[in-house]
């Protein structure tokens, strides 16, 4: 021990080694490894062949341990390597995830497998949703505006086809259709074609580029739109005229015009039309609230309402159109309130329940029987059968056999003394309708004659209505 701590070598020479050791580190390795193992097998060898001096004994071991050591040195610069690895695997994970959210259908399952990235979802996917709620509105806007183009031609079809040929006389006209006859087949359709071919389409066309003008469009033309109230209160007597000659004359004009449609199915497309408003507009409707788009989702509302309250006055008209056997005016009765089929017994004949049309006006209930079947060509008429004044009954909201489905109407005018009839609704929600409906036109109909019979006693109560009461009052 003390000679080797004695001799720790000549100076120079660790500088020359550490010189080598710069110069050439690979070949430093090469003898240091072969030192090392000479070491361990036999020490006495390391004088005999020298190509490079060895270090005193503690530097061999400092030497020999620092290939030991290195793997704990090169364990520090791994350690961010790892991280790297692991932060890029994480950011791969990431924009696999954010695929993976741009497909609707996996929105849901990305969201129950990751938890984490839930504000992903809160993000992301309102933006994308918005923009596909108004990918599918501008869809259905182009469905409203195709099938607008489509309507247009069709109602073309009539006005300068049927019309154009009756008119020049090109097919010889029977003599029953020359006494006006003819214009009742068409009623007013000419106007409808007219309107939307100037004006109509063109402004649902600007609406393809501006979608919030679309509620405001069918808001502004509503009274416009009731010209189809018109042309359903004639359908009725056109689809009779038209079922008289449709294998002769009609078919003879289709021929020479090379129509494929017969007359009736462009006839009906008015009506078809009106319907298929409301429909589309409830789909546009859907797509705008999905869109939060608030203000037009508002005019989209009142549109969608207007469509369902001018159709539904179509179909009422049509059906009242269909009535024959009246022999009063039936447009002198008030609006059309209620319509429907019910049960109907008359206690004073001892008639059994049958069916009846009943059309509850302002002015008047009329009871009518369906007749006939309904056909490609035509529907079922309603044949007149008794009706009651409405200022001239009253109503019995409950009867005899408790049955809550049933009511009853008595005539209180002296040319149909002791007249009255039981009706039964076909449901609870029927009934409510039917009896709340009554009810108000008849309490309308008693001010109405208040007012008439005692005008200044009338005006005092409905003054007297107005004032608050004492127990509001505040007393000072």
């Amino acid at each position: 021990m003390g000679n080797k701590s004695s001799s720790p070598g000549p100076p120079s020479k660790p500088s020359d080694s550490s010189e080598v050791n710069k110069a050439e580190p690979a070949q430093q390795k090469v003898c240091v490894n072969t030192k090392s193992s000479s070491l361990d097998a036999d020490p006495g060898a390391t004088e005999e062949e020298e190509v490079c001096e060895l270090p005193p004994p503690m530097e061999i071991q400092d030497h020999l341990f620092k290939p030991q050591q290195t793997p704990d040195f090169t364990i520090d610069p791994a350690e961010p390597d790892e991280k790297a690895l692991a932060g890029e695997a994480e950011d791969a994970s990431k924009e696999k995830q954010a695929l993976i959210t741009q497909d609707d259908d996996s929105e849901t399952t990305t969201s129950q497998e990751d938890p984490h990235e839930g504000s992903l979802e809160t993000t992301v996917p309102d933006g994308r949703e918005r923009e596909k709620s108004l990918q599918k509105r501008s869809f259905v806007l182009k469905e409203l505006v195709d099938t607008e183009k489509q309507y247009v031609t069709d109602l073309g079809y009539v006005v300068e086809g049927y019309i154009a040929v009756m008119q020049s006389g090109e097919v010889p006209m029977p003599e029953d259709l020359k006494n006006g006859k003819d214009k009742i087949i068409f009623g007013n359709i000419e106007a409808i074609y007219e309107w939307h071919r100037d004006l109509f389409l063109a402004e649902l066309e600007k609406c393809l580029e501006e979608p919030e003008r679309l509620g405001l469009l069918f808001r502004r033309y509503e009274r416009r739109l009731n010209m189809y109230v018109v042309y359903c209160q004639n359908k009725p007597k056109s689809e009779y005229i038209v079922s008289e000659y449709i294998d002769t004359y009609f078919e003879e004009i289709r021929q020479k015009l090379g129509h494929k449609l017969q007359l009736p199915d462009l006839l009906i497309k008015p009506v078809q039309r009106i319907m298929k408003y409301q429909l589309l507009l409830k789909d546009i409707l859907k797509y705008t609230e999905r869109a939060q788009l608030h203000k037009e989702a508002e005019d989209l509302r009142k549109a969608v309402h207007i469509m369902h309250v001018v159709p539904k006055a179509a179909n009422d008209m049509m059906n009242v159109g269909r009535l024959q056997g009246f022999d009063g005016k039936i447009t002198a009765q008030g609006k059309l309130l209620l319509q429907g089929l019910l049960l109907v017994s008359e206690p004073s004949t001892g008639a059994k329940f049958r069916e009846r049309q009943v059309f509850l006006f302002e002015q008047i209930i009329i009871l009518s029987e369906a007749v006939g079947a309904k056909t490609p060509f035509s529907n079922q008429a309603y044949i007149y059968k008794n009706h009651l004044q409405v200022n001239k009954m009253s109503l019995i909201e409950h009867t005899e056999d408790g049955d809550p489905l049933k009511f009853t109407l008595c005539s209180k005018d002296p040319h149909q003394e002791g007249v009255s009839f039981i009706i039964q609704t076909p449901s609870m929600e029927a009934r409510n309708k039917w009896v709340s409906n009554i009810r108000a036109i008849l309490e309308t109909q008693l001010d109405f004659l208040r007012a008439i019979q005692s005008p200044i006693a009338y005006q005092k109560e409905l003054t007297k209505d107005m004032l608050p009461s004492p127990s509001k009052t505040f007393k000072t």
